[in-house]
């Protein structure tokens, strides 16, 4: 993936984490749920992180693990969706957090930022696990008969 932070100088990044501070998750913990249902985009700049749902028999069925250096999150304005999911890191993990309002500022300050996540989301577009984070296919079709 594409840096989409990539354009920002040294003194944006800085504001940024001052406004937006990494989260550091150790293995096992969870970085979201379905009840925070909160826009965000989340930019793992280190490590795993399992995306799963849990069935009606409280089975977790995983739908996608999210690599370092992948965007994934809720958020309308990139038309994601993490509806009815966690997010738990499999390994020792650094996640930037995005609230809507902190998007929107990056993208007006630097445009750059919003071609470099648009490319992103088209170049994954159909690409199965990620497309899964995306809010595409859900675990109904992960299921085997």
């Amino acid at each position: 993936m594409v840096d989409i932070l990539g354009p920002l100088s040294d003194e944006e990044m800085e504001d940024l984490a001052k406004r937006t501070p990494d989260t550091f998750l150790e293995q096992g913990d969870v970085l979201y749920s379905p009840k925070d249902g909160t826009e965000r985009l989340f930019i793992l700049k280190k490590g795993r992180v399992q995306v799963y749902e849990v069935d009606r028999g409280g089975e977790e069925i995983t739908l996608s693990v999210v690599e370092d250096g992948n965007v994934f999150g809720e958020m309308a304005l990139t038309g994601q969706s993490l509806e009815g999911v966690y997010v738990r890191a499999l390994t020792p993990s650094t996640v930037v957090s995005l609230r809507r309002e902190d998007l929107e500022m990056l993208i007006m300050t630097k445009p750059e930022v919003g071609l470099r996540l648009v490319r992103e989301l088209a170049e994954n577009h159909g690409v199965w696990p990620v497309a899964i984070v995306w809010g595409f296919p859900r675990a109904e079709l992960l299921r085997t008969p």
